[in-house]
């Protein structure tokens, strides 16, 4: 497994087919119709050419295992940096073989470089696999988000 930045355009097509998985498996209902992902690709054209965003891809000889899509943003109360996962994706068939604990541990050194002091993310409940990783890396929970349907 090899783990490097994003090349545009080469992953840009692999990384948008794995946007109905990333998406609908963490929200129930959603779906990843043609607008939602011609405007994630505009905003991984963005991220690409933002100095405070990187993407770093996972890949063997049979291409693109998975992803991870960091930021960097000031720190609330001007204390610093920290580092936000805003995504991390990795394909079914290399799920737990690694390949999400190489992308977290390369982001995370990369966050460090950059001078972030702390990293944070979001994950959705159902997601017992990916909650269970984050604990595991020693991601704690620091905040709730509640939601109603008004419907």
């Amino acid at each position: 497994m090899r783990i490097r930045y994003l090349d545009l355009p080469g992953d840009m097509d692999p990384i948008l087919a794995t946007l109905p998985d990333l998406y609908e498996s963490n929200f129930p209902g959603f779906v990843a119709d043609s607008e939602f992902v011609s405007r994630k690709k505009g905003q991984i054209r963005s991220a690409s050419r933002d100095p405070g965003q990187t993407i770093l891809v996972a890949e063997d000889a049979a291409g693109l295992a998975g992803f991870i899509w960091l930021a960097i943003e000031e720190e609330w109360g001007g204390t610093g940096t920290r580092g936000e996962v805003a995504a991390l994706y990795v394909r079914p068939e290399y799920r737990g073989k690694g390949v999400g604990r190489e992308l977290m541990a390369e982001g995370e050194a990369m966050l460090r470089r950059y001078g972030c002091h702390k990293v944070h993310l979001m994950v959705t409940r159902s997601n017992e696999s990916a909650v269970r990783l984050y604990e595991e890396l020693g991601y704690k929970v620091t905040r709730l988000q509640m939601e109603k349907s008004m419907t």
